[in-house]
């Protein structure tokens, strides 16, 4: 089930009346494809809130269950955007008798919310449920591992594998050198892509890793080299970036970002496009290489953030038209997605759906998880999308500020950070 056309698929009126149906259904595909019980059961109790909350008005929804190897995804899909789906926001306050706490329930059972047009005026909602990983002990690398032998390839699974195992072992690479198999089905579903470097007895000694972002780009992880400090070390990095830049620039990818650099990236290959803090918070630069030439596009800016986005777009050398976003279609309404890293005790929020009310609910999300103890908050704008700078106010209301500009001319991508 991992190919979108052989997700199993099913069509119902909304409503509490069908609301039952749609769970059903998504238990039985999750147990015909071999998705573990107690997954689907989270998915089919989302999927019965979320039609059971759904207005008659909405048209039919769409349900697709799709396995990721290391996490599974429902999708429904509505005909309509024109929904209120405000009670997916966790940080509203909510009567326990309104209809929307069932949306609330969806919410917080999923690990990950997403939505995106569908066609000209429809809505995709997606929930994310993450696969665990049991523990593993893990070996460290043999001594005497390298010199660099040949080009870094495309490896196999077992050499990957061997190659997290180590640089987990070692901490080694940052956070996407961790949990081996997670990073065989990330690779298996399409989802990740690896280059590695070999000594020559086929060893591996280093290895660079890049999954999607955005629309048309690349987020690189690593590298994790397992040589000793030195100009053979120094080398290795280079060839792997170099590697992984010649498998890019055969495809449509527009740029590379790194957002959490680990030390050893050559990071003169690369724009500094920003500053993150770190857990420490020392700031740590965001880097951004071009792989085609900017076309030049609009930025929809909010009033209070144009003077930074303004020096930004020059700095970078971007040729863009700052438009101020026209206010939100809907009065009330708005909902924000919240990803939390309890390890790094990190939240980073992006915007779901605009409404009048957006700043509150930005300045609500912060406050929600500032209570619960997280110290690092993140948030990514789109600019391609005016209802996103609805959302700018509260969350620098909130504390935070801007801090790095990702370029994309259909929309770049503003982030902005703090550290309690």
């Amino acid at each position: 089930m991992t190919a979108d056309d052989a997700a199993p698929r099913l069509s119902l009126p909304p409503g509490p009346r069908f609301a039952a149906v749609g769970a059903e259904f998504v238990r039985g595909a999750g147990a015909a494809g071999g998705i573990e019980a107690r997954l689907a059961d989270r998915l089919a109790l989302i999927a019965e809130e979320v039609l059971a909350a759904s207005p008659p008005g909405a048209g039919p929804v769409s349900l697709a269950l799709h396995d990721r190897r290391h996490a599974v995804r429902l999708e429904l899909g509505f005909p309509t955007a024109d929904l209120d789906l405000a009670g997916l926001d966790q940080a509203r306050m909510r009567d326990p008798e309104d209809d929307a706490v069932g949306l609330y329930l969806a919410a917080r059972l999923a690990d990950q919310l997403t939505t995106e047009p569908v066609g000209r005026s429809g809505l995709l909602l997606g929930f994310n449920l993450a696969r665990g990983y049991a523990p593993r002990s893990l070996d460290p690398p043999p001594p005497g591992l390298g010199p660099l032998a040949g080009a870094p390839v495309d490896p196999d699974d077992a050499t990957l594998a061997l190659l997290v195992d180590w640089a987990e072992a070692e901490g080694l690479g940052g956070a996407g050198f961790r949990i081996a198999p997670r990073v065989l089905d990330q690779r298996a579903a399409g989802e990740l892509f690896a280059r590695v470097a070999l000594d020559a007895r086929r060893r591996p000694i280093g290895g660079l890793l890049w999954q999607p972002f955005g629309r048309r780009m690349m987020a690189l992880s690593g590298p994790a080299l397992l040589l000793p400090p030195g100009p053979a070390c120094e080398a290795l990095a280079i060839a792997l970036l170099d590697a992984a830049l010649g498998a890019l620039a055969r495809g449509s990818i527009q740029g590379l970002v790194v957002l959490d650099a680990a030390p050893d990236m050559p990071r003169d290959a690369f724009e500094v496009v920003g500053h993150l803090p770190d857990a420490a918070g020392t700031p740590q630069p965001v880097l951004f290489r071009a792989l085609e030439e900017d076309p030049g596009g609009i930025a929809w800016v909010p009033p209070l953030l144009r003077d930074w986005v303004t020096r930004s777009v020059r700095r970078l050398g971007l040729g863009r038209d700052l438009g101020e976003p026209p206010p939100p279609g809907r009065a009330t309404g708005a909902v924000m997605a919240a990803e939390t890293d309890r390890a790094a005790g990190r939240v980073t929020l992006r915007p779901l759906l605009a409404a009048g009310d957006a700043a509150a609910v930005a300045a609500g999300n912060v406050a929600l998880f500032r209570g619960q103890g997280f110290g690092q908050f993140r948030a990514v704008l789109d600019l391609g999308q005016p209802g996103h700078a609805a959302f700018a106010e509260g969350l620098v209301q909130a504390g935070l500020a801007p801090a790095a500009l990702i370029p994309d001319a259909a929309g770049d991508l503003l982030l902005l950070a703090a550290l309690e």
